[in-house]
């Protein structure tokens, strides 16, 4: 699951990282010819097969080629979003940095060709803003276009279909609004804190027994000191119930959750004064 950790504001970019985030990206090939339909479902099918949990890099890779290599005028959308969503899992899970990088690079080609064919589904602006995001993240330039595009992307995703990923878009967005706000000085910040919050209390509301979205709210929450509140959304954690599609995941939410518990226990221990002993 995404999360964006977007630590690009790092010196040390080189010039051929730098003009990949310009836009530059080089195209990904794709084999857009006629297909009969029935081999569009087939095609569809097997994408979706390879991209079921338990994910690994050499079924979501397979999940990609089978995208690229399915695009046809009849279902042009349907192959694009579901290459753009293999990129995205590809560009935060795989361990190689260079790959990372292709990963997000390809994902944000991709991102932009599906956009183009449909203003009506959710999935490709959702997945395009991952990769960006990615893409932010392991070159470390920084960016106020992509920023921007990040965040129309996600707005977007979310004004189509809020609900769509458990409440995915405005997760996405309100954890980039808190991430970027600490370099508002610097011109990145997309938005205060408080609008992160509130952008995912929303989340909440889309999906409200799915575990990130209450972990990632009680980050924030910890973030801005409000700690009781923290608290309420991690015992919100404890509660959910486990995902099909994110089962792996939500293990690690059920243990992160529990480490910020008790960093906020020793935060609070720490806020009360100690008494001073007063001899009879």
């Amino acid at each position: 699951m995404f999360c964006a950790a977007l630590v690009f504001l790092v010196a040390g970019c080189s010039s051929y990282e730098a003009m990949q985030v310009s836009g530059t990206e080089p195209k990904a090939e794709l084999n857009d010819v006629p297909l009969p339909a029935a081999v569009l479902e087939e095609r569809i099918g097997e994408i979706d097969k390879s991209y079921e949990e338990p994910r690994t890099v050499y079924r979501v890779s397979h999940s990609l080629g089978t995208s690229k290599d399915s695009v046809s005028s009849g279902n042009g959308y349907q192959s694009l979003w579901r290459g753009v969503r293999a990129c995205s899992w590809l560009a935060l899970n795989h361990q190689d940095p260079g790959e990372k990088r292709k990963y997000a690079l390809e994902g944000v080609y991709l991102g932009r060709e599906a956009r183009q064919k449909t203003s009506l589904q959710a999935e490709a602006y959702y997945y395009s803003a991952i990769c960006i995001g990615a893409l932010l993240d392991v070159v470390k330039e920084p960016s106020t276009k992509l920023l921007r595009e990040m965040k129309y992307c996600l707005e977007v995703a979310h004004e189509l279909d809020g609900s769509y990923d458990h409440g995915g878009p405005a997760r996405v967005l309100g954890t980039l609004i808190i991430e970027a706000a600490d370099y508002e000085f610097v011109g990145y910040s997309v938005g205060s804190l408080e609008e992160g919050i509130t952008t995912l209390e929303a989340a909440c509301g889309k999906d409200p027994v799915f575990g990130e979205n209450w972990f990632l709210l009680a980050k924030a929450l910890a973030q801005a000191e409000e700690y009781q509140r923290a608290l309420a959304a991690i015992d919100k954690v404890f509660t959910c119930e486990i995902p099909s599609d994110y089962s792996v995941e939500h293990k690690e939410w059920l243990i992160q959750a529990q480490n910020l518990k008790s960093r906020i226990a020793v935060k609070i221990d720490d806020s009360v004064p100690a008494t001073s002993f007063q001899p009879k």
